[in-house]
Protein backbone atom coordinates (compact mmCIF):
# COMPACT_ATOMS: atom_id res chain seq x y z
CA UNK A 1 0.00 0.00 0.00
CA UNK A 2 1.24 3.39 -0.90
CA UNK A 3 1.68 6.67 1.13
CA UNK A 4 1.39 9.92 -0.16
CA UNK A 5 4.31 11.61 1.99
CA UNK A 6 5.08 15.39 1.84
CA UNK A 7 8.52 16.77 1.18
CA UNK A 8 8.45 19.21 4.66
CA UNK A 9 8.20 15.67 6.10
CA UNK A 10 10.73 14.10 4.06
CA UNK A 11 13.12 16.58 4.72
CA UNK A 12 12.45 17.10 8.29
CA UNK A 13 13.03 13.33 8.49
CA UNK A 14 16.32 13.67 6.92
CA UNK A 15 17.38 16.46 8.83
CA UNK A 16 16.70 14.21 12.66
CA UNK A 17 18.70 11.88 10.92
CA UNK A 18 21.68 14.08 10.21
CA UNK A 19 21.52 15.54 13.70
CA UNK A 20 21.85 12.00 15.54
CA UNK A 21 24.66 12.03 16.99
CA UNK A 22 24.96 8.31 17.89
CA UNK A 23 24.45 7.29 14.11
CA UNK A 24 27.00 7.21 11.29
CA UNK A 25 24.78 7.41 8.77
CA UNK A 26 25.01 9.45 5.60
CA UNK A 27 22.35 10.04 3.38
CA UNK A 28 23.37 8.91 -0.14
CA UNK A 29 22.04 9.57 -3.28
CA UNK A 30 22.09 6.11 -4.60
CA UNK A 31 20.52 4.63 -1.49
CA UNK A 32 18.68 1.52 -3.35
CA UNK A 33 20.01 -1.60 -0.61
CA UNK A 34 18.15 -5.16 -1.58
CA UNK A 35 18.23 -6.88 1.45
CA UNK A 36 17.16 -10.44 -0.24
CA UNK A 37 19.58 -12.79 0.92
CA UNK A 38 19.72 -14.19 -1.92
CA UNK A 39 21.75 -11.09 -3.04
CA UNK A 40 24.24 -11.17 -0.70
CA UNK A 41 27.28 -10.08 -2.78
CA UNK A 42 25.49 -6.91 -4.00
CA UNK A 43 24.61 -6.07 -0.37
CA UNK A 44 28.13 -6.56 0.74
CA UNK A 45 29.35 -4.00 -1.95
CA UNK A 46 26.68 -1.42 -0.94
CA UNK A 47 27.70 1.35 2.27
CA UNK A 48 26.96 -0.16 5.77
CA UNK A 49 23.98 0.84 7.72
CA UNK A 50 23.79 1.50 11.11
CA UNK A 51 26.55 1.68 14.03
CA UNK A 52 27.47 -0.46 16.93
CA UNK A 53 27.82 0.04 20.37
CA UNK A 54 29.08 -2.71 22.80
CA UNK A 55 27.20 -6.00 21.52
CA UNK A 56 23.77 -4.10 19.77
CA UNK A 57 23.71 -3.82 16.70
CA UNK A 58 21.81 -0.78 15.02
CA UNK A 59 20.74 -0.14 11.95
CA UNK A 60 18.39 2.11 10.00
CA UNK A 61 15.31 0.86 8.26
CA UNK A 62 12.14 2.71 6.84
CA UNK A 63 8.67 2.41 8.92
CA UNK A 64 5.83 2.09 6.46
CA UNK A 65 3.46 3.71 8.89
CA UNK A 66 5.03 7.60 10.05
CA UNK A 67 7.08 7.69 6.52
CA UNK A 68 10.52 8.09 8.95
CA UNK A 69 14.08 6.51 9.32
CA UNK A 70 15.05 5.51 12.75
CA UNK A 71 17.15 3.67 14.09
CA UNK A 72 16.17 -0.11 15.63
CA UNK A 73 18.16 -2.59 17.55
CA UNK A 74 18.58 -6.17 16.08
CA UNK A 75 15.67 -7.23 18.71
CA UNK A 76 12.80 -5.51 17.03
CA UNK A 77 11.59 -6.02 13.75
CA UNK A 78 11.09 -3.61 11.16
CA UNK A 79 7.67 -3.85 9.29
CA UNK A 80 7.85 -5.02 5.15
CA UNK A 81 6.77 -1.93 2.84
CA UNK A 82 6.19 -1.44 -0.85
CA UNK A 83 8.20 0.53 -2.99
CA UNK A 84 7.17 3.84 -3.32
CA UNK A 85 8.91 7.26 -5.33
CA UNK A 86 8.96 10.14 -3.06
CA UNK A 87 9.21 13.58 -4.51
CA UNK A 88 11.63 16.01 -2.96
CA UNK A 89 12.83 19.36 -4.31
CA UNK A 90 15.61 19.62 -7.31
CA UNK A 91 18.06 20.07 -4.33
CA UNK A 92 17.74 16.77 -3.27
CA UNK A 93 18.62 14.08 -4.58
CA UNK A 94 16.08 11.25 -5.90
CA UNK A 95 14.88 8.36 -2.95
CA UNK A 96 14.01 5.11 -4.15
CA UNK A 97 12.32 2.94 -0.92
CA UNK A 98 13.16 -0.32 -1.48
CA UNK A 99 10.12 -3.05 -2.07
CA UNK A 100 9.42 -5.80 -0.19
CA UNK A 101 12.33 -6.02 2.58
CA UNK A 102 12.64 -9.50 4.40
CA UNK A 103 11.07 -8.83 8.11
CA UNK A 104 14.16 -8.07 10.40
CA UNK A 105 16.97 -8.37 7.69
CA UNK A 106 20.13 -5.83 8.50
CA UNK A 107 23.26 -5.35 6.94
CA UNK A 108 25.71 -5.13 10.68
CA UNK A 109 28.40 -2.52 10.67
CA UNK A 110 31.07 -3.60 13.05
CA UNK A 111 33.65 -2.24 14.20
CA UNK A 112 36.79 -3.24 12.69
CA UNK A 113 40.34 -2.19 13.43
CA UNK A 114 43.87 -2.89 12.41
CA UNK A 115 45.44 -0.88 14.67
CA UNK A 116 45.72 -2.80 17.50
CA UNK A 117 46.71 -6.65 18.36
CA UNK A 118 43.72 -8.68 18.76
CA UNK A 119 43.44 -11.13 21.75
CA UNK A 120 40.72 -13.24 21.40
CA UNK A 121 38.23 -14.44 24.40
CA UNK A 122 38.21 -18.05 24.63
CA UNK A 123 35.33 -20.06 25.84
CA UNK A 124 36.69 -22.41 28.24
CA UNK A 125 35.85 -26.48 27.94
CA UNK A 126 35.57 -28.82 30.38
CA UNK A 127 36.27 -32.48 29.42
CA UNK A 128 35.11 -34.64 32.51
CA UNK A 129 32.02 -36.41 30.55
CA UNK A 130 32.92 -36.76 27.13
CA UNK A 131 32.93 -40.17 25.85
CA UNK A 132 31.04 -43.30 25.55
CA UNK A 133 28.36 -42.97 27.50
CA UNK A 134 27.52 -45.91 30.73
CA UNK A 135 24.09 -46.21 29.65
CA UNK A 136 25.06 -48.34 26.72
CA UNK A 137 26.78 -50.53 28.42
CA UNK A 138 29.60 -50.84 26.73
CA UNK A 139 33.32 -51.67 28.02
CA UNK A 140 37.00 -53.37 27.20
CA UNK A 141 35.29 -56.30 27.13
CA UNK A 142 32.56 -56.08 25.37
CA UNK A 143 32.26 -57.78 21.50
CA UNK A 144 32.63 -55.57 18.00
CA UNK A 145 29.34 -56.67 17.20
CA UNK A 146 27.94 -55.00 20.91
CA UNK A 147 29.15 -52.03 19.85
CA UNK A 148 27.36 -52.38 16.58
CA UNK A 149 24.07 -53.55 17.88
CA UNK A 150 23.85 -50.63 20.19
CA UNK A 151 23.26 -48.02 17.13
CA UNK A 152 21.20 -50.61 15.04
CA UNK A 153 19.44 -52.15 17.70
CA UNK A 154 17.38 -55.93 17.58
CA UNK A 155 14.42 -53.45 18.61
CA UNK A 156 14.82 -51.49 15.62
CA UNK A 157 15.13 -53.71 13.11
CA UNK A 158 12.15 -56.05 14.44
CA UNK A 159 10.46 -52.88 13.65
CA UNK A 160 11.82 -52.99 10.26
CA UNK A 161 11.31 -56.59 9.71
CA UNK A 162 7.22 -55.83 11.24
CA UNK A 163 6.90 -53.59 8.18
CA UNK A 164 8.57 -55.70 5.36
CA UNK A 165 6.30 -57.95 6.55
CA UNK A 166 2.91 -56.27 6.62
CA UNK A 167 4.49 -54.33 3.06
CA UNK A 168 4.34 -57.89 1.93
CA UNK A 169 1.36 -58.66 2.55
CA UNK A 170 -0.19 -55.34 1.34
CA UNK A 171 1.13 -55.82 -2.12
CA UNK A 172 0.60 -59.44 -2.93
CA UNK A 173 -2.37 -61.68 -3.51
CA UNK A 174 -2.84 -65.42 -1.47
CA UNK A 175 -2.68 -67.28 -4.69
CA UNK A 176 0.11 -65.62 -5.83
CA UNK A 177 2.45 -65.08 -3.08
CA UNK A 178 5.26 -66.06 -4.68
CA UNK A 179 8.34 -64.38 -6.70
CA UNK A 180 10.88 -65.38 -8.83
CA UNK A 181 9.19 -69.32 -7.33
CA UNK A 182 9.93 -68.68 -4.01
CA UNK A 183 8.14 -69.44 -1.30
CA UNK A 184 7.84 -66.12 1.13
CA UNK A 185 7.69 -66.83 4.76
CA UNK A 186 8.07 -63.64 7.36
CA UNK A 187 11.25 -62.15 8.07
CA UNK A 188 12.65 -61.55 11.53
CA UNK A 189 15.13 -59.40 13.18
CA UNK A 190 17.52 -62.19 13.12
CA UNK A 191 17.42 -62.41 9.40
CA UNK A 192 18.07 -58.74 8.44
CA UNK A 193 21.26 -58.93 10.40
CA UNK A 194 22.33 -61.76 8.10
CA UNK A 195 20.71 -59.18 5.05
CA UNK A 196 23.01 -56.78 6.38
CA UNK A 197 26.11 -58.73 6.97
CA UNK A 198 25.47 -59.95 3.38
CA UNK A 199 25.44 -56.24 1.80
CA UNK A 200 28.85 -55.34 3.83
CA UNK A 201 30.41 -58.44 2.44
CA UNK A 202 29.06 -57.47 -0.92
CA UNK A 203 31.42 -54.44 -0.58
CA UNK A 204 34.46 -56.58 0.22
CA UNK A 205 33.79 -58.84 -2.83
CA UNK A 206 33.56 -56.72 -5.97
CA UNK A 207 31.02 -58.03 -8.81
CA UNK A 208 29.13 -56.69 -11.72
CA UNK A 209 25.71 -58.24 -11.16
CA UNK A 210 24.41 -59.86 -7.51
CA UNK A 211 23.32 -63.00 -8.93
CA UNK A 212 26.97 -63.31 -9.43
CA UNK A 213 27.66 -64.20 -5.93
CA UNK A 214 25.81 -67.27 -6.07
CA UNK A 215 27.52 -68.45 -9.27
CA UNK A 216 28.94 -71.77 -9.03
CA UNK A 217 31.18 -70.80 -11.67
CA UNK A 218 34.83 -71.48 -10.29
CA UNK A 219 35.89 -68.51 -11.41
CA UNK A 220 33.23 -66.51 -9.87
CA UNK A 221 32.10 -68.43 -6.83
CA UNK A 222 31.85 -67.19 -3.27
CA UNK A 223 30.54 -70.09 -1.51
CA UNK A 224 30.04 -68.10 2.04
CA UNK A 225 27.15 -66.23 0.27
CA UNK A 226 25.00 -69.39 -0.21
CA UNK A 227 25.57 -70.57 3.31
CA UNK A 228 24.49 -67.31 4.65
CA UNK A 229 21.35 -66.96 2.55
CA UNK A 230 20.12 -68.33 -0.84
CA UNK A 231 20.26 -65.86 -3.51
CA UNK A 232 16.46 -65.58 -4.06
CA UNK A 233 15.56 -64.83 -0.36
CA UNK A 234 18.08 -62.47 -0.72
CA UNK A 235 16.70 -60.68 -3.85
CA UNK A 236 12.97 -60.85 -1.50
CA UNK A 237 14.36 -59.15 1.17
CA UNK A 238 15.83 -56.97 -1.04
CA UNK A 239 12.39 -56.02 -3.09
CA UNK A 240 10.20 -56.10 -0.07
CA UNK A 241 12.59 -54.30 2.93
CA UNK A 242 10.15 -51.53 3.96
CA UNK A 243 9.87 -49.09 6.78
CA UNK A 244 6.64 -47.55 7.08
CA UNK A 245 3.32 -47.88 6.68
CA UNK A 246 1.85 -46.38 3.71
CA UNK A 247 -1.44 -46.17 4.64
CA UNK A 248 -0.02 -43.53 7.15
CA UNK A 249 1.39 -41.61 4.66
CA UNK A 250 1.95 -37.89 5.74
CA UNK A 251 1.25 -34.85 3.15
CA UNK A 252 4.16 -32.91 2.41
CA UNK A 253 6.47 -35.02 4.46
CA UNK A 254 9.31 -36.58 2.08
CA UNK A 255 11.01 -38.54 4.93
CA UNK A 256 8.16 -40.55 5.83
CA UNK A 257 9.06 -43.51 4.45
CA UNK A 258 12.33 -43.78 6.18
CA UNK A 259 11.45 -41.84 9.22
CA UNK A 260 11.33 -44.57 11.38
CA UNK A 261 15.01 -45.40 11.08
CA UNK A 262 16.21 -42.23 10.48
CA UNK A 263 15.10 -41.00 14.18
CA UNK A 264 15.70 -44.32 15.74
CA UNK A 265 19.92 -43.76 14.56
CA UNK A 266 19.99 -40.75 15.66
CA UNK A 267 18.35 -40.95 19.19
CA UNK A 268 21.52 -43.60 19.48
CA UNK A 269 23.99 -41.27 18.24
CA UNK A 270 23.43 -38.20 19.64
CA UNK A 271 22.63 -40.28 23.43
CA UNK A 272 25.92 -42.41 22.87
CA UNK A 273 28.56 -39.91 23.07
CA UNK A 274 29.51 -36.68 24.78
CA UNK A 275 31.83 -35.34 22.55
CA UNK A 276 35.45 -33.96 23.18
CA UNK A 277 36.08 -29.80 21.85
CA UNK A 278 36.53 -29.62 18.59
CA UNK A 279 32.93 -30.49 16.49
CA UNK A 280 33.36 -29.93 12.66
CA UNK A 281 30.26 -29.40 10.58
CA UNK A 282 30.19 -30.15 6.79
CA UNK A 283 28.43 -32.30 3.65
CA UNK A 284 28.17 -35.84 2.67
CA UNK A 285 26.83 -37.42 -0.22
CA UNK A 286 24.87 -40.61 -0.91
CA UNK A 287 25.04 -40.84 -5.06
CA UNK A 288 21.22 -41.11 -6.49
CA UNK A 289 20.04 -39.51 -9.24
CA UNK A 290 19.28 -36.11 -7.44
CA UNK A 291 20.63 -32.93 -9.63
CA UNK A 292 22.05 -30.25 -7.25
CA UNK A 293 23.01 -27.38 -9.62
CA UNK A 294 25.32 -25.76 -7.04
CA UNK A 295 27.54 -28.66 -5.86
CA UNK A 296 30.52 -30.22 -7.65
CA UNK A 297 28.59 -33.60 -7.14
CA UNK A 298 25.91 -33.20 -9.11
CA UNK A 299 23.87 -36.30 -8.23
CA UNK A 300 23.39 -37.34 -4.71
CA UNK A 301 20.88 -37.22 -1.43
CA UNK A 302 23.13 -34.29 0.63
CA UNK A 303 23.65 -34.89 4.23
CA UNK A 304 24.84 -32.23 6.65
CA UNK A 305 27.29 -34.06 9.48
CA UNK A 306 28.53 -32.56 12.41
CA UNK A 307 31.50 -34.86 13.89
CA UNK A 308 33.32 -35.03 17.00
CA UNK A 309 37.33 -34.73 15.65
CA UNK A 310 38.87 -36.15 18.05
CA UNK A 311 37.06 -39.64 17.95
CA UNK A 312 35.56 -39.34 14.39
CA UNK A 313 32.42 -40.24 15.82
CA UNK A 314 29.15 -38.52 13.90
CA UNK A 315 26.84 -36.72 16.18
CA UNK A 316 24.32 -35.69 14.14
CA UNK A 317 22.87 -35.75 10.80
CA UNK A 318 20.70 -33.25 8.63
CA UNK A 319 18.65 -34.45 5.34
CA UNK A 320 18.93 -31.90 2.53
CA UNK A 321 15.27 -31.79 1.63
CA UNK A 322 14.47 -28.36 -0.13
CA UNK A 323 12.44 -26.77 1.71
CA UNK A 324 10.73 -29.01 3.88
CA UNK A 325 14.56 -29.43 5.42
CA UNK A 326 14.48 -30.02 9.12
CA UNK A 327 15.57 -27.20 10.86
CA UNK A 328 14.48 -25.42 13.59
CA UNK A 329 13.53 -21.94 13.76
CA UNK A 330 16.14 -18.96 13.63
CA UNK A 331 16.63 -15.38 12.95
CA UNK A 332 16.28 -14.39 9.74
CA UNK A 333 20.23 -13.08 9.20
CA UNK A 334 21.86 -16.56 10.36
CA UNK A 335 20.31 -17.41 6.86
CA UNK A 336 20.07 -20.53 5.93
CA UNK A 337 23.34 -21.83 6.19
CA UNK A 338 23.54 -20.56 10.03
CA UNK A 339 20.08 -22.73 10.37
CA UNK A 340 21.80 -25.94 9.45
CA UNK A 341 24.51 -24.74 12.16
CA UNK A 342 22.01 -24.07 14.77
CA UNK A 343 20.16 -27.21 14.32
CA UNK A 344 23.04 -29.49 14.63
CA UNK A 345 24.84 -27.47 17.30
CA UNK A 346 21.61 -27.11 19.42
CA UNK A 347 22.70 -29.27 21.82
CA UNK A 348 26.06 -28.61 22.21
CA UNK A 349 25.92 -24.53 22.59
CA UNK A 350 27.56 -22.73 25.86
CA UNK A 351 29.68 -25.73 26.72
CA UNK A 352 32.88 -24.38 25.40
CA UNK A 353 33.23 -26.17 22.42
CA UNK A 354 34.81 -25.01 19.08
CA UNK A 355 33.34 -25.34 15.75
CA UNK A 356 34.87 -25.71 12.76
CA UNK A 357 33.41 -24.86 9.11
CA UNK A 358 33.76 -23.73 5.44
CA UNK A 359 32.73 -20.63 4.09
CA UNK A 360 29.24 -21.91 2.72
CA UNK A 361 28.09 -21.77 6.93
CA UNK A 362 30.91 -19.23 8.23
CA UNK A 363 29.62 -15.53 8.37
CA UNK A 364 30.30 -12.32 10.91
CA UNK A 365 27.12 -12.75 12.42
CA UNK A 366 26.95 -16.38 12.67
CA UNK A 367 30.65 -16.15 14.62
CA UNK A 368 28.64 -13.57 17.09
CA UNK A 369 25.57 -15.60 17.75
CA UNK A 370 27.91 -18.80 18.60
CA UNK A 371 30.55 -16.44 20.66
CA UNK A 372 27.25 -14.69 23.20
CA UNK A 373 26.45 -19.65 23.27
CA UNK A 374 29.95 -19.57 24.47
CA UNK A 375 31.01 -21.39 21.31
CA UNK A 376 34.66 -20.86 19.57
CA UNK A 377 34.39 -20.81 15.83
CA UNK A 378 36.81 -20.63 13.12
CA UNK A 379 36.39 -21.14 9.01
CA UNK A 380 36.92 -20.25 5.98
CA UNK A 381 34.62 -17.92 4.78
CA UNK A 382 33.50 -15.27 1.73
CA UNK A 383 35.03 -11.89 1.81
CA UNK A 384 31.38 -10.55 0.61
CA UNK A 385 29.67 -11.68 3.61
CA UNK A 386 27.33 -9.39 5.09
CA UNK A 387 29.41 -7.55 7.99
CA UNK A 388 32.94 -8.25 6.67
CA UNK A 389 35.56 -5.56 6.49
CA UNK A 390 36.91 -4.64 2.91
CA UNK A 391 40.62 -5.13 2.30
CA UNK A 392 43.30 -3.56 0.30
CA UNK A 393 42.83 -4.20 -3.59
CA UNK A 394 46.12 -4.65 -4.15
CA UNK A 395 48.11 -7.70 -4.86
CA UNK A 396 49.15 -9.89 -2.33
CA UNK A 397 52.66 -11.80 -3.11
CA UNK A 398 52.31 -15.37 -1.22
CA UNK A 399 52.67 -15.36 2.39
CA UNK A 400 51.49 -12.09 2.45
CA UNK A 401 48.65 -11.27 5.03
CA UNK A 402 46.37 -8.87 6.39
CA UNK A 403 43.80 -8.32 9.28
CA UNK A 404 41.23 -6.97 11.43
CA UNK A 405 39.48 -7.47 14.24
CA UNK A 406 36.48 -5.96 16.01
CA UNK A 407 37.63 -7.28 19.54
CA UNK A 408 35.51 -10.71 19.32
CA UNK A 409 36.44 -11.98 16.06
CA UNK A 410 39.11 -11.60 13.67
CA UNK A 411 39.46 -12.15 9.91
CA UNK A 412 42.69 -12.53 8.13
CA UNK A 413 43.35 -12.62 3.94
CA UNK A 414 45.92 -14.68 3.27
CA UNK A 415 47.71 -15.01 -0.09
CA UNK A 416 48.43 -19.00 -1.09
CA UNK A 417 48.03 -19.94 -4.69
CA UNK A 418 44.68 -17.68 -4.63
CA UNK A 419 43.18 -15.57 -1.70
CA UNK A 420 42.42 -17.13 1.41
CA UNK A 421 39.89 -15.18 3.91
CA UNK A 422 39.26 -16.95 7.33
CA UNK A 423 37.29 -16.02 10.69
CA UNK A 424 37.95 -16.97 13.82
CA UNK A 425 37.13 -15.76 17.48
CA UNK A 426 39.64 -18.27 18.89
CA UNK A 427 43.34 -17.49 17.34
CA UNK A 428 45.62 -14.77 17.67
CA UNK A 429 46.88 -13.53 14.34
CA UNK A 430 50.19 -15.65 14.41
CA UNK A 431 52.10 -16.52 11.10
CA UNK A 432 53.86 -19.56 11.09
CA UNK A 433 56.50 -20.27 8.72
CA UNK A 434 56.31 -23.05 6.47
CA UNK A 435 58.84 -24.44 3.45
CA UNK A 436 57.15 -24.79 0.30
CA UNK A 437 58.79 -25.83 -3.56
CA UNK A 438 61.72 -24.77 -1.19
CA UNK A 439 60.91 -21.39 0.10
CA UNK A 440 60.04 -20.43 3.28
CA UNK A 441 56.75 -18.62 2.98
CA UNK A 442 54.56 -17.66 6.35
CA UNK A 443 51.20 -19.16 7.17
CA UNK A 444 48.43 -18.02 9.80
CA UNK A 445 47.99 -20.36 12.67
CA UNK A 446 44.16 -20.36 12.34
CA UNK A 447 45.04 -21.98 8.83
CA UNK A 448 46.83 -24.38 10.39
CA UNK A 449 44.14 -25.87 12.68
CA UNK A 450 41.23 -25.71 10.18
CA UNK A 451 43.09 -27.62 7.46
CA UNK A 452 43.80 -30.21 10.37
CA UNK A 453 40.16 -30.27 12.48
CA UNK A 454 38.33 -29.62 8.87
CA UNK A 455 39.94 -32.52 6.90
CA UNK A 456 38.04 -35.21 9.17
CA UNK A 457 34.78 -35.00 6.75
CA UNK A 458 36.17 -35.66 3.82
CA UNK A 459 38.48 -38.60 5.60
CA UNK A 460 34.61 -40.02 6.41
CA UNK A 461 34.09 -39.83 3.30
CA UNK A 462 36.57 -41.67 2.20
CA UNK A 463 36.34 -43.95 5.07
CA UNK A 464 32.68 -45.21 3.31
CA UNK A 465 33.95 -45.50 0.19
CA UNK A 466 35.58 -48.64 1.30
CA UNK A 467 32.88 -49.89 3.24
CA UNK A 468 29.14 -48.88 1.76
CA UNK A 469 26.82 -51.61 1.06
CA UNK A 470 24.87 -48.94 -1.08
CA UNK A 471 23.89 -50.94 -3.56
CA UNK A 472 22.24 -50.25 -6.94
CA UNK A 473 18.09 -49.34 -6.20
CA UNK A 474 15.73 -47.51 -7.51
CA UNK A 475 14.07 -46.95 -4.38
CA UNK A 476 15.88 -43.91 -2.81
CA UNK A 477 14.86 -44.33 0.84
CA UNK A 478 16.45 -47.95 0.43
CA UNK A 479 19.53 -45.74 -0.45
CA UNK A 480 19.15 -44.03 2.77
CA UNK A 481 18.92 -46.60 5.01
CA UNK A 482 22.09 -48.23 3.33
CA UNK A 483 23.70 -45.25 4.24
CA UNK A 484 22.44 -44.91 7.58
CA UNK A 485 24.14 -48.60 8.17
CA UNK A 486 27.67 -47.64 6.88
CA UNK A 487 27.46 -44.12 9.44
CA UNK A 488 26.64 -46.78 12.15
CA UNK A 489 29.06 -48.86 11.16
CA UNK A 490 31.57 -46.46 11.48
CA UNK A 491 30.22 -44.85 15.03
CA UNK A 492 30.32 -48.53 16.03
CA UNK A 493 34.24 -48.58 15.11
CA UNK A 494 34.99 -44.92 16.41
CA UNK A 495 32.88 -46.14 19.64
CA UNK A 496 35.06 -49.33 19.86
CA UNK A 497 38.52 -47.47 19.75
CA UNK A 498 37.40 -44.76 22.05
CA UNK A 499 36.08 -47.52 24.92
CA UNK A 500 38.94 -50.21 24.26
CA UNK A 501 41.97 -48.54 23.35
CA UNK A 502 42.27 -50.75 20.67
CA UNK A 503 43.21 -49.39 17.04
CA UNK A 504 42.59 -52.01 15.03
CA UNK A 505 42.23 -50.93 11.16
CA UNK A 506 38.88 -50.67 10.07
CA UNK A 507 38.60 -53.40 7.21
CA UNK A 508 39.54 -55.37 9.78
CA UNK A 509 36.59 -54.14 12.11
CA UNK A 510 34.48 -55.08 9.86
CA UNK A 511 34.91 -58.39 8.47
CA UNK A 512 34.91 -59.45 12.27
CA UNK A 513 32.10 -57.55 12.51
CA UNK A 514 30.34 -59.76 10.22
CA UNK A 515 31.85 -63.18 11.31
CA UNK A 516 30.07 -62.39 14.53
CA UNK A 517 26.94 -61.57 13.07
CA UNK A 518 26.91 -65.07 11.13
CA UNK A 519 27.81 -66.92 14.23
CA UNK A 520 25.82 -65.40 16.25
CA UNK A 521 22.21 -65.26 13.99
CA UNK A 522 22.70 -68.22 11.66
CA UNK A 523 21.00 -71.13 12.00
CA UNK A 524 20.03 -74.04 10.04
CA UNK A 525 17.47 -72.52 8.29
CA UNK A 526 19.12 -71.35 5.02
CA UNK A 527 16.05 -70.17 2.80
CA UNK A 528 15.85 -72.52 -0.35
CA UNK A 529 14.59 -71.97 -3.13
CA UNK A 530 11.06 -73.44 -4.32
CA UNK A 531 11.76 -75.66 -7.27
CA UNK A 532 10.75 -75.29 -10.37
CA UNK A 533 6.48 -76.42 -10.75
CA UNK A 534 6.20 -79.98 -11.50
CA UNK A 535 4.61 -81.34 -14.74
CA UNK A 536 1.04 -82.44 -13.43
CA UNK A 537 0.10 -85.57 -15.37
CA UNK A 538 -3.87 -84.00 -15.23
CA UNK A 539 -2.22 -81.27 -17.59
CA UNK A 540 -1.76 -83.50 -20.54
CA UNK A 541 -5.77 -84.83 -20.05
CA UNK A 542 -7.79 -82.22 -18.21
CA UNK A 543 -9.25 -79.15 -19.82
CA UNK A 544 -7.09 -76.27 -18.71
CA UNK A 545 -7.60 -72.93 -19.92
CA UNK A 546 -5.52 -69.81 -20.06
CA UNK A 547 -6.81 -67.08 -17.49
CA UNK A 548 -5.11 -63.57 -16.79
CA UNK A 549 -2.56 -63.18 -13.57
CA UNK A 550 -5.04 -61.40 -10.91
CA UNK A 551 -4.04 -57.58 -9.99
CA UNK A 552 -2.74 -56.47 -6.96
CA UNK A 553 -4.85 -55.04 -4.18
CA UNK A 554 -3.62 -51.75 -5.01
CA UNK A 555 -4.84 -52.24 -8.96
CA UNK A 556 -1.81 -52.88 -10.08
CA UNK A 557 -1.33 -55.01 -13.20
CA UNK A 558 0.59 -58.13 -11.84
CA UNK A 559 3.11 -60.42 -14.15
CA UNK A 560 4.44 -63.82 -14.08
CA UNK A 561 7.47 -65.58 -15.47
CA UNK A 562 6.68 -68.24 -18.17
CA UNK A 563 7.89 -71.27 -17.07
CA UNK A 564 8.03 -72.86 -20.47
CA UNK A 565 10.55 -70.04 -21.29
CA UNK A 566 12.36 -70.54 -18.47
CA UNK A 567 13.25 -74.53 -19.13
CA UNK A 568 14.54 -73.16 -22.73
CA UNK A 569 16.87 -70.54 -20.95
CA UNK A 570 14.45 -66.95 -21.92
CA UNK A 571 13.27 -64.70 -19.31
CA UNK A 572 9.83 -63.92 -20.03
CA UNK A 573 7.12 -61.83 -18.17
CA UNK A 574 3.57 -62.65 -19.22
CA UNK A 575 0.03 -61.75 -18.00
CA UNK A 576 -0.97 -65.02 -18.80
CA UNK A 577 -1.50 -68.16 -16.70
CA UNK A 578 -2.76 -71.32 -16.02
CA UNK A 579 -5.12 -71.34 -12.54
CA UNK A 580 -5.04 -75.34 -12.58
CA UNK A 581 -1.31 -75.77 -12.38
CA UNK A 582 -0.70 -72.43 -11.10
CA UNK A 583 2.13 -71.58 -13.35
CA UNK A 584 2.71 -68.37 -15.46
CA UNK A 585 2.63 -69.54 -19.00
CA UNK A 586 2.70 -66.73 -22.91
CA UNK A 587 -0.90 -67.06 -24.09
CA UNK A 588 0.80 -68.41 -27.57
CA UNK A 589 2.37 -70.69 -27.96
CA UNK A 590 3.81 -71.97 -24.41
CA UNK A 591 0.15 -72.47 -22.84
CA UNK A 592 -0.51 -75.42 -25.84
CA UNK A 593 3.25 -76.96 -25.78
CA UNK A 594 2.98 -76.79 -22.19
CA UNK A 595 -0.23 -79.18 -21.98
CA UNK A 596 0.30 -81.33 -25.14
CA UNK A 597 3.87 -82.10 -24.16
CA UNK A 598 5.58 -83.93 -21.17
CA UNK A 599 8.98 -82.83 -20.18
Amino acid sequence: MSHNISDKSMLASLDEIMANEESDDEFISDFSVSFDESDEEEIASKQDIGTMQGDVHKYTVFHQNDAKYKTMSDTEQPDTEEETEVSIPTHQPKVIVPRKINKGLFIPNFKWKSDTPFQPKVHQFCPSKSGIQKEFELNSISTILDFFEAFVTPFLLGKVAYETNEYYRQNTESHIMSYHNVSWYDTTSEELYLFISILMLMARNKKLDISEYWSTDPLLCSPIFGKIMSRNRFQLLMRYIHFCNNNNQVSNDRLFKIDMVLQDIKNNFKSAMVPFQNLVIDESFVPFEKFIRTERHQFGIKFFILCDVKTDYILDFIIYTGKTTRLVSCDVNLGKSGAVVKTLMKKYLNKGHTLYTDNWYTSPILSMYLHKKKTNTCGTVRCNRRGMPPFKKTKFQPGQTESKHTGKMLTIKWMDRREVHMLTTIHEDEQLPIKKHGKVTMKPKCVKEYNKNMGFVDNTVMLLSSVECVRKTMKWYKKIFFHLIDLSLLNAYSSYKTVTGNHIPKSQFQIELIRQIIEKYQTDRVAKSRPPAKDQPSKLIDRHFPSQVPATQSGRLARRRCQLCKKNNKRTDTRYMCTECDVGLCAVPCFNIYHTKEF
